[in-house]
């Protein structure tokens, strides 16, 4: 997607956050831009009409709306005597 405040390309919500930290928040709007990563083509999608069937591109068809996944934190402990 791309946000609306500072026209920067994020994989979501989440990720514009990380990138700004509390220095910029992402400001709301009703007219979301995205770009599909298989075919490329930008394509505009109105937030109040958004339906299940919006979640794949209009020009391939390509599933772009997928769940998020936190990153797993692996970490071990060793304790010494």
């Amino acid at each position: 997607m791309r946000a609306p405040c500072c026209k920067k390309w994020f994989d979501c919500p989440e990720c514009h956050m990380e990138f700004w930290g509390n220095d910029h928040e992402l400001m709301p709007t009703m007219e979301m831009v995205f770009m599909c990563k298989k075919c490329k083509r930008a394509f505009r999608k109105e937030v109040g009409e958004f339906e299940e069937a919006d979640e794949y591109c209009p020009h391939c068809d390509n599933h772009y709306i997928i769940e998020a996944k936190e990153p797993e934190l692996k970490f071990s402990v060793e304790v010494q005597q």
